[in-house]
């Protein structure tokens, strides 16, 4: 049996185990960071250099470019699609002058910096400060820019027709995933501000209600446009963890955080399509009532902030898939071949039986070794054959 890509995307999320491999994602190279700059002048880069365009629009759609990196890794499925970040009219403006040489998002309050990373060089966009950290201040930028749920780009064609033709012209090399523009909670943290966060939960909880209201509502009007175009999959990103603990209470996140969850999740099952999520840091706690609420998949499983991969298979291998989950922080970035070998190995006799469950690093790469990342994928090609027998 051989299955195309998006036969195994779709049986993982189906948890269906009738499967030839595991599939593979991984979220991709710090294109600033000094392993991806590194990955430019290999063999493999040469090797795999890959260029995918449309050839009817080369201004409105921003179609998939350049593939090289997921040809690479032989990825199944990765959070992509051709209407790019201009899916919303982010009003993007400068900073109050108590924040020089910053920017501010007049949608979420969240202000930004460029700054030069240590390795490279390259400007990168930094987080610096949120500034709605008032319902005056959030309401001004609203008022003046529009509410975030007023932020929809009705410019763009969501016909089955680009959508098909993007899917189409990718086959041979990955299945996409449509991914939806803004994180509720993590917006929500960094516009407002952890200590203001806490403090409206207390004294003013309308507010925080009436962010992650406009928020949700901007991405539900996103995935109803994914449905007209025919997207199945939705790739949703939203940090829930630090290391060994999550951002809120389980109380905080199951009043303020897993309602508007639930409407996400609602608004994709309705429609016939899976949505996956993406959260960095613990989540144990949390993932339960996002199982019951409907979530289809959860991505990043990250050991070194505490996760339980065996453990959250075992008690929720029956509600959701799993994404990630091979260490890319101390093990890939300082282990011995062998130790990322073993690590792959314990991810797949982990989560890998039964189906439901997609290899690949928990996060992003950064500064890993070159020589670590080719072990990390022959690893990984060696050790999906399904059934799982090692």
């Amino acid at each position: 049996m051989k299955l195309s890509k998006r036969e195994r995307v779709i049986r993982t999320l189906e948890l269906n185990d009738n499967i030839d491999k595991l599939p593979i994602h991984y979220l991709g190279f710090e294109f600033t960071a000094s392993a991806y700059q590194k990955f430019l002048k290999t063999d493999e880069y040469t090797k795999n250099k890959t260029i995918v365009e449309n050839d009817f629009s080369r201004v409105k759609y921003c179609w998939a470019g350049d593939i090289t990196e997921l040809r690479f890794w032989n990825v199944d499925c990765h959070s992509m699609d051709p209407w790019g970040p201009k899916k919303f009219k982010e009003p993007v403006k400068r900073a109050p002058p108590e924040y020089p040489e910053c920017n501010i998002s007049a949608l979420d309050g969240r202000l930004w910096k460029w700054v030069k990373q240590v390795d490279t060089g390259m400007a990168y966009l930094w987080y610096v400060d949120g500034y709605f950290t008032t319902p005056e201040r959030a309401h001004h930028y609203w008022d003046k820019y529009g509410k975030p749920s007023e932020q929809v780009n009705d410019k763009l064609n969501y016909t089955p027709q680009i959508w098909d033709g993007y899917v189409d012209s990718l086959k041979d090399y990955v299945y996409p995933m449509a991914f939806v523009p803004i994180a509720i909670h993590e917006s929500l943290i960094e516009g407002m501000t952890m200590g203001r966060v806490a403090y409206n939960m207390r004294k003013n909880p309308q507010f925080i209600h009436e962010v992650l209201s406009e928020y949700t509502k901007l991405n539900i009007e996103v995935i109803k446009r994914f449905h007209e175009a025919g997207v199945d999959i939705v790739f949703y990103s939203d940090d829930l963890g630090y290391k060994r603990r999550s951002m809120l209470s389980i109380e905080q996140f199951k009043e303020f955080i897993l309602p508007y969850y639930k409407q996400l999740y609602n608004a994709c099952a309705q429609r016939g399509m899976f949505i996956v999520q993406h959260s960095c840091g613990y989540i144990d706690n949390n993932l339960p009532y996002m199982a019951e609420a409907g979530l289809n998949c959860i991505q990043a499983l990250e050991p070194a902030a505490g996760v339980d991969l065996a453990n959250l298979k075992q008690t929720l291998g029956d509600k959701l898939s799993f994404m990630g989950g091979i260490d890319s922080s101390p093990i890939l970035n300082f282990g011995t071949p062998d130790d990322i070998v073993q690590e792959v190995k314990r991810c797949v006799r982990a989560a890998g039986y039964n189906g439901g469950y997609f290899v690949g690093p928990s996060h992003n790469i950064l500064t890993t070794p070159w020589e670590n990342l080719k072990v990390l994928r022959d690893a990984i090609e060696k050790y999906r054959k399904y059934p799982i027998a090692f």
